[in-house]
Order: structure tokens, then C-alpha cells, then sequence
């Protein structure tokens, strides 16, 4: 699992697993990565090749609005 840094993002790029920038620097994070067609799949870092969850984009959007 790649994982990039957000820099206060609140939008994912596609293909590429984020994790949040608060977490940056720790090992057992959750991360999260947008998938063509608008899925967001959220798995933990210590555990690469699984997928704990699978989010359309747009319970994912409110997600993020409500945490933001």
C-alpha cells in the first residue's frame, strides 16, 4: 500500500491510498483510496490487501463534510 500524504485535502485522487494527515508518521492507520467509477475503499495500513470497507463517493462525501 502506497500511501501519500492529504496536506489538509479533502478530496482523493484517484487509484492512490491517503491516509489522514494527523496520522502521518504512525503505522496502524486507517487510509482510504477512490476508485474509478466514484467507490472509496478504506482499509488499514498494517493490512495492506484487505479492504475492511467500501463506500460510494457519495457516503463518503458525507463523511467528510460531517468530520470536516
Amino acid at each position: 500500500m502506497k500511501i501519500v500524504e492529504t496536506q489538509g485535502r479533502r478530496s482523493l485522487t484517484a487509484g492512490v491510498w491517503h491516509k489522514a494527515e494527523a496520522s502521518q508518521g504512525a503505522t496502524n492507520c486507517a487510509a482510504a483510496k477512490l476508485m474509478d467509477g466514484g467507490n472509496v475503499l478504506m482499509g488499514d495500513t498494517q493490512n495492506p490487501d484487505q479492504v475492511r470497507l467500501t463506500l460510494p463517493g457519495s457516503a463518503w462525501d458525507a463523511l467528510v463534510r460531517t468530520l470536516a
